[in-house]
C-alpha cells in the first residue's frame, strides 16, 4: 500500500496527538510489488503483494519503548501508542540515549520511476518469454526472479521533523544450468526504472556462461589474478563500506581503520590510488533514499577518495562524545569505474581467473575485514590473454581492504547485485585483481 506524502504526514500528526511521553518518534513504510519466479524453463508463481506497516518509539527521559502494528484503524493507533509508552516505562534507562532530530533540510529525492510504478504482472510475463525460449531452444534448464516494486517511507518526530521519500526498484535474476548438470551460469542486476532493464539480455548472458562452464576442470588453490565482475565486486564492497566503515569501532580498536596507539586512520593512504567510493543520494547510476538514521538526511559522502580514507560513519551519540559531526550510514554507494573493457582486461592477463559472482560470505576477522566465501556460476581460467576453459569453483579468503590495494585496472561503473545485497543501490565496476586469494576448491557447480 502507497500513501502520499500528504497521507502520510497526517497519519503521523494523528499518532503524534495520541502520544503522552516526552519525545516520540513515527515511521510509517509501505510497498506495492509485482514478481513472477520461473524454473524448468516455465513461469512457475506470480504475485502482487501489498504491504504497510507504522511503528511509534516513546520516550520517558532516557527509556525508549517501541510498538508496530499493520492496523491503521483510531482504535489501533490509540493503542499503539499505549504499547509503546507502557513498554518506555519499564525500559531500563539508555545512558547513550539521544533525543528526536527537529526539522532538517533534504535533497529532493531522484529515485523513483513511474515507468516501473506502472508495470503490470501482465507485462512481467510478457518479459521472460524471449528467456525460456532462448533456454529452450539451447536445451538449457533455466530459473529465475522478476520484481518490479514502489514504496514509500516517512520518518516523523514530536520536535517537529517529518520526512517522506518514494523509491522504485527492479530485480532480474537468472541462473542457467546445461543438462549435464556441470554447467551453470548466472546473471542479474537491479534498476529504479523498468523500461531500462534488459531482460532477455541478462538470460543470454546466463545461457552463454552456463553453456562455457560445462565439464570444468579442477585448477590448484593459491593466489591468482582474477577478473571479478559487477556482482562479486558489489558484495565485497558493500560488505566493506556498508558494514565495517564505523568510527566508534575504530576508535575503540575494533575495526581496520584502528590507528596504532589510538584513534582512527581517517585521512591516511590505505587503499589504492585508483580508488574512489563514494554516496550520493542523486546519484545517476544508483540514486538511494534522501534520509538515513535517525532521520538525518543523506548527503553526498566520500568514504575512499583516490586511496585515502576520508569518512566513516558516525552515529549522532558517538559523534556528540567525541565533538564529532555525525555521518549517517550510506543510502547508495558507487564506486567509481574505469575505461578498461572486460576484454581489454583479458587481453592483459598472463594467467589468472574470471569470475562472475560469490556466495555465501562470512566474516573471519573483523580486525582485517578478512572474509571468505564460494564462487558460483561461471570461473573461467585465462591464458596469455584468452579465456581457455572453464574450472571448479573455489573458496576465498580474502580481505577488500587488501584488494583494493591490488587494482589493476577498472571497467566502467554499472547497477549491480550480489548475493549478500546490503539492500542498498549500488554501482561498481569490473575490477582487475592481483593476488587474490582462493584457498581451497569446491566440488559444487
Amino acid at each position: 500500500m502507497i500513501l502520499g506524502e500528504t497521507e502520510a504526514r497526517d497519519l503521523t500528526k494523528k499518532v503524534l496527538a495520541l502520544s503522552k511521553a516526552d519525545s516520540c518518534i513515527v515511521t510509517i513504510s509501505g510497498g506495492e510489488d509485482r514478481h513472477i519466479r520461473f524454473a524448468q524453463n516455465m513461469a512457475t508463481t506470480n504475485g502482487a503483494p501489498s504491504d504497510i506497516g507504522i511503528g511509534v518509539e516513546s520516550h520517558f527521559g532516557k527509556r525508549s519503548g517501541s510498538a508496530s502494528t499493520t492496523d491503521l484503524s483510531d482504535d489501533a493507533l490509540a493503542s499503539l501508542v499505549e504499547a509503546s509508552e507502557a513498554t518506555a516505562k519499564l525500559a531500563p534507562e539508555n545512558p547513550e540515549f539521544m533525543p528526536p532530530l527537529g526539522p532538517q533540510r533534504y535533497a529532493t529525492g531522484t529515485a523513483f520511476s513511474s515507468a516501473t510504478q506502472a508495470t503490470t504482472s501482465e507485462m512481467l510475463a510478457n518479459a521472460i518469454q524471449p528467456v525460456l525460449q532462448q533456454a529452450r531452444d539451447k536445451n538449457l534448464q533455466v530459473s529465475g526472479f522478476l520484481d518490479s516494486g514502489t514504496s514509500f517511507s516517512s520518518f516523523g518526530t514530536s520536535q517537529g521533523l517529518f520526512v517522506y521519500d518514494q523509491e522504485t526498484n527492479v530485480l532480474h535474476t537468472v541462473t542457467a544450468r546445461t543438462p549435464d548438470g556441470t554447467g551453470a551460469g548466472w546473471a542479474g542486476t537491479t534498476h529504479l526504472d523498468f523500461s531500462k532493464m534488459d531482460v532477455a539480455g541478462l538470460g543470454a548472458v546466463a545461457m552463454d556462461k552456463a553453456v562455457k562452464s560445462r565439464e570444468p576442470a579442477t585448477l590448484s588453490p593459491g593466489k591468482y589474478t582474477v577478473i571479478l565482475e559487477p556482482s562479486a565486486v558489489s558484495d565485497l564492497i558493500g560488505i566493506l563500506v556498508g558494514e565495517e566503515f564505523d568510527q566508534r569501532s575504530a576508535d575503540e580498536g575494533r575495526n581496520f581503520a584502528t590507528k596504532k596507539g589510538g584513534g582512527s586512520r581517517l585521512g591516511e593512504n590505505i587503499f589504492g590510488k585508483n580508488v574512489t567510493i563514494y554516496s550520493d543520494p542523486n546519484d545517476t547510476l544508483a540514486p538511494g533514499s534522501i534520509y538515513s538514521s535517525d532521520g538525518l538526511p543523506a548527503q553526498k559522502t566520500m568514504w575512499i577518495e583516490n586511496g585515502t580514507l576520508k569518512n566513516l560513519q558516525c552515529g549522532r551519540y558517538w559523534a556528540q562524545k567525541t565533538g564529532r559531526q555525525p555521518v549517517p550510514s550510506p543510502t547508495t554507494l558507487t564506486m567509481t569505474g574505469g575505461t578498461t573493457s572486460t576484454e581489454e582486461m583479458i587481453k592483459q592477463t598472463k594467467r589468472g581467473l574470471l569470475i562472475t559472482r560469490f556466495w555465501y560470505i562470512r566474516e573471519v576477522d573483523p580486525q582485517t575485514v578478512l572474509l571468505t566465501g564460494l564462487t558460483r556460476d561461471g570461473v573461467f581460467l585465462i591464458d596469455h590473454g584468452e579465456i581457455v576453459k572453464p574450472v571448479c569453483n573455489f573458496r576465498f579468503n580474502e580481505s577488500p581492504v587488501a584488494m583494493l590495494n591490488k587494482v589493476v585496472a577498472l571497467g566502467p561503473s554499472v547497477r549491480a547485485y550480489g548475493e549478500e545485497s546490503i539492500g542498498i543501490p549500488i554501482a561498481v565496476p569490473t575490477l582487475l585483481v592481483d593476488e587474490f586469494t582462493l584457498s581451497s576448491v569446491s566440488d559444487a557447480v
